[in-house]
């Protein structure tokens, strides 16, 4: 028998271009709820970077959320420093591109769907056409996934992750959220390790509440505080989250 399925996700899950579905692969519908749960706040940069940005410009900056791209904007206004034109552009996703390029910034590559698996196939293939590795810019959150500048990093790639924002619980969490919704969703889906602390310092993710994760970096995260049968959601794919529901 059809029927409805929530799926309460910890954030506004809306710029990397990956879409909620309607419904699961069983013809249920799936409702959606976004709860943002996170603060962010833009990190103070040092002068040297930009002085030395213009001396040697990147070869690349990489946004990997329209969050970021919104930081970077404001931190250049706020040095008065223009966006070196000798630097390429890459984005996560299609959205995030469309935020860049909003912003004044010519997107050059953004890969054929959304999330960082995907990302670091199609721009390790974009590499191996060059016989120099580039320097490459990350401005991302303060304790963020790693994976792309780890990545890249092993393929010779010179990166500077830089931190230009941080997160820290909302204050109204209690007010959007409850024990009892937690327990009836046919899901929690945690987007990064802050929204698991944000949430887990309010409520018990206990064995009543179906706990799930958008990768592994933020499944290693809820296994470390002791919340085990995380279900993780294939390659960050809300497309693919019927693959994980019972």
């Amino acid at each position: 028998m059809r029927g409805n399925k929530k799926i309460i996700v910890t954030g506004e899950h809306n710029d990397s271009g990956n879409r909620y579905p309607a419904s699961d692969k069983t013809g249920n519908t799936l409702l959606w709820q976004e709860v943002p749960v996170l603060n962010f706040d833009r990190l103070p940069v040092e002068e040297k970077l930009f002085t030395e940005m213009a001396q040697k410009p990147f070869d690349w900056i990489i946004f990997t959320s329209v969050r970021a791209v919104r930081f970077w904007s404001e931190i250049l206004l706020e040095h008065n420093t223009d966006f070196p034109v000798e630097t390429q552009v890459a984005c996560i996703g299609e959205t995030t591109a469309h935020a860049a390029e909003m912003d004044g910034y010519t997107p050059d590559f953004f890969p054929t769907e959304p999330g960082s698996e995907i990302f670091l196939q199609e721009f390790e293939d974009l590499l191996s056409n060059r016989s120099e590795k580039p320097r490459v810019l990350i401005p991302a959150a303060l304790g963020g996934r790693t994976t792309i500048s780890d990545r890249l990093r092993m393929l010779g790639c010179e990166v500077v992750r830089l931190p230009i924002y941080k997160s820290s619980p909302r204050n109204d969490i209690a007010s959007h959220l409850s024990q009892r919704d937690l327990e009836e969703a046919a899901l929690v889906l945690f987007t990064s390790p802050s929204s698991v602390d944000a949430v887990s310092s309010l409520f018990e993710l206990n064995t009543k509440v179906t706990v799930g994760s958008m990768g592994t970096f933020t499944r290693d995260h809820l296994l470390n505080k002791g919340i085990s049968n995380v279900l993780v959601l294939p390659e960050g794919d809300f497309q693919k989250v019927g693959e994980i529901l019972c």
